[in-house]
């Protein structure tokens, strides 16, 4: 082939090259517009060029800094971006993101736009946080643009991405200004979570007795949450008891003192005995708290705490007397008082405590003859995630009547496709031909 062959044939595959990566940098520009993070992030993956300079002299990666979505950023600063990005790039973006988060989603678009109206503004998931919460933010719309309100957890996103060591206190303070279930909230606990070295650990409980609720509640969320997704060592373990055994004495705020018993039923044997006081607070949230921490590490569980759960069991509040529910759930098979207790909050009068308590039961592997007939009785319901959960809890026990248990549920409604309780079900034959197969071998 002749050079000027060759050359014709590079060019044209570089035209197509340039025409494939416009194409896909055009798809980035949509998906950050119209925040689709999996879009933009499998963009991203496949070669669209993040830092690639626009027209208006911005970049993809700057747009999605502004857009507020943390999950555009994650999506678009990809691995290693202190490596990437020169330095006088990433303090564009982190100056970008404060100017944001200090100016405000809604009062930036009111000076950007002129727009003098109301604002949009509604509540939308935006990036869940290794499988335990799916956070949402605002989502503000004036006009003729939308960005969210998440510039908080961009910021600080961006920080630990560049090894910006911001103070535990800043963190704490922007998760502050936010609710529990926003980014700003969750991208603080997660960052200050994956620092874990101890000058940031002692950083962080000494907010424990500051004088705003929303730091102490931002601790106590801080230390359930380690409790959730990671083994603490022995000595910081036993800190965090310490901690926590004082701090359910001393704590007045409900909602503080909720999460506090939440991270003392994971992690302290004395959490039982702590927990016992709080049985009959005023405050729902508090007695569902307490719930769960009575029936956990004491073993027998004393009378005072039996009496507690069946108390709390009979509550005037549905979520308390669902998560005793569950609570008890634990020790059925091991304790006639909480399974007589889970029987009867199975004919509660309002469903979402049916529900708890048909979970409970499911999941609690107790061959007595009351419960085996109560998840039997359950396949005669109307809503069709109590008869799967009797099915279940059939299909757990080895129960001969799990195949027409199986017939009872009917066929599936699209929620319950990918639900591990409709697998079990359905596995149960397979299963039991497995053994089959096997103990013929073996004879």
């Amino acid at each position: 082939m002749s050079r000027e062959w060759v050359r014709v044939d590079e060019q044209a595959d570089g035209a197509a090259n340039a025409r494939a990566g416009a194409a896909a940098d055009g798809a980035l520009l949509a998906a950050i517009r119209t925040f689709e993070v999996a879009g933009a992030r499998e963009l991203v993956e496949g070669g669209a060029d993040p830092d690639r300079r626009l027209p208006d002299g911005t970049t993809p990666l700057r747009l999605a800094v502004a857009s507020g979505s943390p999950g555009l950023v994650s999506a678009l600063l990809g691995k290693e971006p202190r490596l990437r990005l020169p330095a006088a790039e990433r303090d564009r973006l982190l100056a970008l993101a404060r100017h944001w988060y200090d100016a405000g989603a809604e009062a930036e678009l009111r000076r950007l736009s002129g727009a003098r109206g109301p604002a949009e503004v509604v509540r939308v998931a935006d990036e869940p946080y290794d499988g335990l919460e799916e956070p949402d933010v605002e989502q503000v719309t004036l006009g003729g643009r939308t960005v969210r309100a998440g510039h908080g957890a961009v910021l600080t996103k961006l920080e630990w991405a560049f090894r910006v060591l911001t103070p535990p206190g800043e963190l704490i303070a922007r998760a502050a200004r936010a609710d529990a279930r926003h980014v700003d909230f969750w991208e603080s606990l997660d960052v200050l979570r994956e620092r874990g070295g101890d000058r940031t650990w002692q950083a962080v409980l000494a907010r424990r007795n500051h004088p705003d609720r929303s730091h102490r509640f931002f601790v106590a969320e801080y230390l359930r949450v380690l409790g959730v997704v990671v083994a603490h060592s022995e000595a910081r373990q036993e800190e965090a008891d310490r901690v926590l055994l004082a701090w359910a004495a001393e704590e007045s705020d409900p909602g503080v003192l909720a999460t506090v018993l939440e991270a003392l039923a994971m992690a302290d044997e004395a959490s039982a005995a702590v927990a016992l006081p709080h049985a009959g607070h005023p405050d729902p949230r508090v007695r569902r708290a307490a719930a769960d921490c009575l029936l956990k590490w004491q073993w027998p569980p004393s009378t005072a705490a039996l009496a507690a759960v069946d108390a709390l069991a009979r509550d005037d509040d549905p979520e308390v007397r669902a998560a005793t529910a569950e609570a008890a759930g634990h020790t059925v098979r091991r304790l006639p008082e909480t399974r007589r207790i889970v029987l009867d909050l199975l004919d509660d009068e309002v469903h979402a405590v049916r529900l708890a308590a048909a979970h409970a039961l499911s999941r609690a592997r107790d061959p007595h003859p009351s419960v085996t007939e109560a998840l039997w009785g359950l396949l005669d319901e109307e809503d069709q995630e109590l008869r799967l959960e009797g099915a279940f809890g059939l299909s757990l026990l080895d129960d001969p009547r799990t195949p027409r248990a199986r017939e009872r549920v009917g066929r599936l409604e699209p929620r319950f496709h990918e639900d591990v309780r409709a697998d079990g079900v359905w596995a149960w034959e397979r299963r039991r031909r497995d053994r089959a197969a096997r103990t013929a071998r073996e004879r």
